[in-house]
């Protein structure tokens, strides 16, 4: 369940550069929703993340980037020596504010978004996947573009934040297939192949070991019955059939009711059988209540 994750962000982080139009949008989706801080004294705005892959694709996008020669972007990312907290990427607040006013409504845009503030789950079954973040204008733009994808994204604010939470996997696939991670759609794909398959293997196992189990079951009832009529010396009084029935019951104890009326002369179906035992269980079970009262059993 891992291993899917990490090639969900794996094929995200190693996407090649497009066009600088493309890299620019997906730009300003991840400076759109990375968390940041302003310093006016200083006149910076400082981005921090824990997410030390979006900061890595930020810096191989921006080399594409229309605002490539007004800032060296590598030298302005300062990393924990220990790799360990949050990254920070000081920009001059002109420059942030330049990239975070350009309006973007694109699939590159969104996978931007995506890699600054998304989140890819696998439960026990199924998957789904979360967007979260502060920035309200952010929401309402990634909900027109999703709306093209015409899948059922649904939202909700949680601490602070709002989430769109995407659990249709015909979506999912959909969603990442726009942001061309085709990759990890048809991984997903894949999976959710193998789950259904081995969810009605599953099934159909348990179903056959309650068929089992219910037919060993009426076999062993039935056995039971019939060694009562022989010992209480009534099976010499029942019709052929009967007598037939009770005959195959006892030299085939485990075989199923099909089977059963398979070896009868003439055969007869499953149906036949169980009515015929259903008929014996109810003179045994009169012959109890004629033993009590004193009467003889009435025939069949």
């Amino acid at each position: 369940m891992h291993s899917i994750v990490t090639e969900l962000w794996d094929e995200w982080s190693s996407l090649p550069q497009a066009d600088e139009e493309t890299d620019s949008s997906e730009v300003v989706g991840l400076v759109a929703v990375l968390p940041f801080k302003k310093n006016e004294r200083e006149g910076t705005t400082i981005l921090r993340s824990s997410r030390l892959w979006a900061l890595r694709r930020l810096l191989k996008l921006w080399k594409n980037s229309r605002w490539r020669n007004e800032l060296n972007l590598a030298a302005s990312m300062l990393v924990p020596s220990d790799m360990k907290g949050r990254v920070e990427l000081v920009l001059p607040q002109k420059l942030y504010e330049a990239i975070a006013s350009t309006k973007r409504e694109n699939w590159a845009w969104a996978r931007g978004v995506w890699g600054g503030c998304g989140a890819f789950y696998v439960p026990k079954s199924g998957y789904y996947l979360v967007m979260r973040t502060g920035e309200d204008a952010v929401v309402t733009r990634m909900k027109r573009v999703l709306r093209k994808a015409h899948a059922p994204w649904g939202e909700r604010a949680a601490h602070g934040k709002r989430e769109l939470i995407l659990r249709d996997q015909q979506g999912i696939v959909t969603f990442l297939s726009k942001m061309e991670l085709t990759g990890v759609s048809l991984l997903i794909e894949d999976k959710a192949i193998l789950r259904t398959m081995r969810d009605q293997a599953n099934r159909i196992r348990n179903c056959d070991t309650a068929n089992i189990k219910k037919t060993l079951k009426a076999a062993e009832e039935q056995t039971a019955l019939a060694r009562t009529l022989l010992q209480n010396d009534l099976l010499s009084a029942l019709p052929p059939y009967f007598q037939a029935l009770v005959a195959a019951r006892l030299e085939h104890p485990e075989e199923s009711l099909s089977d059963l009326g398979k070896r009868l002369s003439p055969p007869v179906t499953k149906s036949t059988v169980k009515y015929r035992w259903k008929r014996l269980l109810e003179l045994m079970e009169k012959e109890k209540e004629n033993e009590m009262t004193g009467n003889h059993a009435a025939s069949p």
